[in-house]
């Protein structure tokens, strides 16, 4: 009997033994099944407060009509991406894209075993390809981004926000755009259109850009834009001696398409009569100062509470915002972002409303109605120098403009809808220099991809923004409080366990 009984513990323990290791094994095998499955259709609930591993419904909104098949390469392995934390989250995000957007396939290649695999991609012998830059290619056209362009850091260079949404959709917008309208780019004005970096921002915005010599080409049936870049030569005039051909004329036709210009000056920009007159009548007047012997003289910014250099010449810009004005509608992907980056006006020339606008910035003579907006100024510590002097103080309520945009709204055929032209003067070249628009710490590049694209009429980010991180920081703690929260914290948990445990030995000690 004693023997039966021992049989059938064994084979009863056998059986336990056995169902054990096959509940252990379906569970491996149903997690293994179910990780897969999650990881091929993005079966994840998105738990940070930012939602940064959601795509919002307006960048899908924005994308959904592309019919252009678009590729997505990771220049790394999988396993490599989700080794990283910023890296996994551009990486999650594009997934995001293939899983809403039918045209979106992502893809990735280990560059460090296969280099031919993207070797089409290198334009020059020394473009270099990174195992984390990132690849987006529709048909012939393809963009190489930096892992870095998909954050946006402080002024400490820490990340403090994720824009991989915005970036991803101007992007696929630019490398599927059919038709893109032509940005004229001025040559004959000693203009500088050597910065590589302001041409790619324009081909970036949705253009295909095209450098013109005003005096002599034809402006292209298909151009929206037209940009001046730090000129040195004035327009010409049929006034000018031998010359049988306006510019400005041209220009003022072009505007008169509901077009739009750009112009980037400086204090070094030297005195251009005929554009001057003509920016002008768009309600810009340059800071221009008289000496005592009725020499002019340009004025310079400085600002000694918001600038990043000793010299106070690098400005740090205000944002003009207000319900219903333009700097909102320009700045409203930065603004919206929580803490707006940085804009810096280097070396700016002090931009200052024409005379005839009133102090609302509104024209309006012989049917032609304009309307002035500033989009960047001073602080009110600002202040500008001309012949060694002090020549401006801004204040509290009249700060320095540093950018403006002018406005003209007209009636298209027989259309009721209102149309614009656009003039914009910046008073820095700097502003739209390499080293502003390459940095991820300012806003600059954004700001003027932002301005390009409201003057042809599409506006790419919509709600389309920065996710900012949260913090995690308890900034009211002093060192010492922390230090003893800490301890407190490691301490007393333990102690009562330890005492909780005391406790219950002692008691089941009694009763025993």
């Amino acid at each position: 009997m004693k023997s039966y009984n021992q049989n059938k513990k064994l084979r009863y323990g056998g059986i336990s033994v056995a169902l054990t290791a096959a509940f252990i094994t379906l569970v491996i095998v149903f997690n293994v099944v179910f990780s897969a499955f999650a990881e091929k259709f993005r079966w994840y609930i998105d738990m940070t407060p930012e939602e940064l591993y959601t795509v919002s419904d307006q960048c899908i909104d924005l994308l959904k009509d592309i019919d252009k098949e678009v590729k997505i390469l990771f220049c790394s392995d999988p396993d490599t991406l989700n080794d990283t934390n910023t890296s996994r989250l551009v990486y999650n995000t594009a997934l995001q894209l293939q899983k809403k957007l039918k045209n979106v396939k992502v893809e990735t290649v280990n560059i460090i075993d296969n280099r031919s695999a993207v070797s089409k991609y290198k334009t020059t012998a020394t473009t270099n390809i990174k195992t984390t830059d990132v690849i987006i290619e529709s048909g012939s056209e393809f963009r190489q981004l930096a892992l870095e362009s998909f954050f946006t850091f402080n002024n400490q260079n820490v990340v403090w926000a994720y824009n991989a949404e915005a970036k991803f959709a101007s992007t696929i917008i630019a490398v599927t755009r059919a038709e893109a309208p032509v940005c004229a780019v001025l040559t004959n004005h000693g203009e500088a259109v050597t910065d590589i970096h302001l041409l790619e921002l324009i081909t970036n915005a949705g253009y295909d850009y095209e450098l013109i010599d005003l005096s002599k080409d034809e402006i292209p049936q298909d151009c929206r834009l037209m940009v001046c870049y730090n000129p040195t030569s004035d327009f010409l005039t049929k006034k000018d001696a031998g010359s049988d051909i306006s510019e400005i004329d041209k220009l003022e036709a072009f505007l008169d398409g509901v077009n739009a210009f750009m112009l980037f000056v400086s204090p070094s920009t030297p005195v251009l009569p005929n554009l001057e007159e003509y920016m002008y009548e768009w309600g810009v007047e340059f800071g221009r100062y008289a000496d005592e012997n009725n020499r002019l003289s340009a004025g310079i910014v400085k600002d000694p509470s918001h600038s990043i250099d000793y010299a106070n010449y690098n400005v740090v810009a205000e944002y003009v915002t207000g319900e219903g004005t333009l700097g909102t509608q320009v700045n409203q992907d930065l603004t919206n972002a929580g803490t707006a980056p940085k804009i810096i006006f280097p070396d700016a020339m002090p931009l200052r409303h024409s005379d005839s606008y009133d102090q609302n910035g509104y024209y309006s003579s012989n049917g032609i109605t304009r309307q002035i907006n500033d989009i960047f100024v001073t602080s009110a510590d600002a202040f500008v120098e001309a012949n060694q002097q002090t020549v401006q103080k801004a204040d509290k309520y009249n700060k320095i403009p540093l950018l403006t945009i002018t406005t003209q709204g007209r009636q298209v055929g027989n259309s009721t809808t209102t149309e614009y032209s656009y003039v914009m003067v910046s008073g820095s070249i700097d502003f739209a220099a390499g080293q502003q628009l390459t940095s991820n710490v300012y806003g600059n590049s954004e700001s003027l991809y932002s301005m390009m694209r409201i003057m042809q009429k599409e506006v790419v980010y919509l709600d389309v923004g920065r996710k900012p991180f949260a913090t995690t920081q308890i900034e009211s703690l002093t060192a010492s409080d922390a230090k003893t929260t800490t301890a407190m914290l490691a301490i007393i948990p333990a102690a009562v366990v330890f005492i909780s445990g005391i406790a219950i030995i002692y008691v089941r000690r009694k009763r025993a």
